[in-house]
């Protein structure tokens, strides 16, 4: 099953801010490994890994990225990695699937195999770049703008869909929520906007994650989630 970011440009939404609270000294961590497709650039992967990187920092949750060397079939036979991970990215110019609507189309998804989340996470910058070119209402005209500032809004957007498909791995649910990070569709001002108001982790999303990534948790005994571990033997990549 799909768990997508939509497409579809709505009007802005926003979420209430999560209150303060005290992060641990050292933050829960997490190592996600990333391939990309060679026509992408290296700094839009850059940019999006940072956004993503830091919603989930400003929930206390630290992502370490470990980018792989290029593969030259990453659209193909996505997945490839070379050592034990607990998340891998791939970011090429698949589509995935559409949903109830045709016309909107998936940022990003993570593949469940019953109510278990799959370690592999797509980010789909060919559908990134059509909503981009269907937002020139939101965003101005396309065409005239500098690579620095296509990128810089094709990551805002990659970013925020890549740290909602990792909520739900980390969370182990397909479930999305009204409002915050775990949000199912989104228009195209929120993606782009400069704001990340509304992209918050929800409280009690923040005390289940970090049950989870503490190993000495009944949490994280009984779940599903696979977290970082120098021993751990990554199980091969389940078919689509």
């Amino acid at each position: 099953m799909l768990i997508a970011t939509g497409l579809a440009v709505a009007a802005l939404l926003s979420a209430p801010a999560l209150s303060a609270s005290p992060f641990p000294l050292t933050p829960p961590t997490m190592i996600v490994t990333v391939a990309v497709a060679p026509a992408i650039s290296p700094s839009l992967v850059a940019r999006a890994m940072e956004e993503a990187g830091d919603i989930w920092r400003a929930a206390g949750f630290m992502l370490m990225w470990d980018r792989q060397p290029v593969a030259t079939n990453v659209n193909a036979a996505p997945g490839l990695i070379t050592r034990p991970s607990a998340l891998h990215v791939t970011i090429g110019d698949e589509r995935g699937t559409p949903g109830k609507d045709p016309h909107v189309m998936p940022l990003g998804w993570i593949i469940f195999e019953a109510e278990s989340p799959q370690q592999e996470v797509y980010l789909s910058h060919a559908n990134a770049m059509m909503l981009l070119q269907a937002s020139e209402g939101v965003v101005g005209r396309v065409s005239t703008l500098t690579i620095t500032e296509r990128e810089t809004l094709l990551g805002r957007a990659m970013g925020r869909a890549l740290a909602h498909e990792i909520g739900h791995y980390l969370l182990a649910s397909k479930t999305h929520t009204a409002t915050g990070v775990m949000q199912a569709k989104r228009g195209a001002a929120e993606l782009f906007s400069r704001s990340r108001q509304g992209f918050q982790l929800q409280a009690d999303q923040r005390r289940l994650i970090a049950a989870r990534m503490n190993p000495t948790s009944p949490v994280a005994r009984a779940g599903r989630v696979r977290l970082d571990d120098a021993s751990l033997e990554r199980k091969g990549r389940e078919g689509r």
